[in-house]
């Protein structure tokens, strides 16, 4: 029995629909989640100002045996729209996190970084904010406690 050409060709493509793509994408190894924590003490603190299209880069040091890292970046206005970009010393891109994300339209971001195994992994640490929509200029602090 011959089977057209054309059938053979429809069932190929169904099969390679069907089949589960493969993403070559590096995953992070943390889960980013909003933060709980209400840590005692500030390991690091900078404070700066942002204007609108303008990126500020900051960069810490994490030292070794951390647990988690607690980001807390406060501009006190959710009129203001600012991004951070965090990335590990490795230069392995976390995730660009908006107000919204931490679950409240605040004019704050907090959350934690949670390794998925192990440690934070020490080294600088690199956080990069973003004046997404600034009406003149925004100051804020940016804040990472080492638990």
């Amino acid at each position: 029995m011959k089977i057209p050409l054309k059938i053979c060709a429809v069932f190929l493509v169904v099969a390679l629909v069907a089949a589960p793509m493969v993403s070559a994408e590096k995953t992070t190894g943390y889960t980013v989640r909003p933060s709980s924590g209400n840590a005692s003490e500030v390991t690091i603190l900078v404070t700066d100002s942002v204007s609108q299209g303008e990126t500020n880069r900051h960069q810490f040091y994490v030292g070794n045996g951390v647990n988690w890292l607690e980001v807390y970046h406060d501009w006190k206005d959710s009129s203001d729209s600012l991004t951070l970009t965090i990335y590990t010393p490795e230069w392995v891109k976390i995730g660009t996190f908006h107000d919204i994300d931490d679950g409240v339209i605040d004019g704050k971001i907090h959350i934690d970084i949670v390794p998925d195994n192990g440690y934070v992994e020490s080294g600088v640490w690199t956080f990069d904010v973003y004046g997404e929509r600034v009406a003149t200029q925004r100051t804020y602090d940016l804040n990472i406690y080492q638990h």
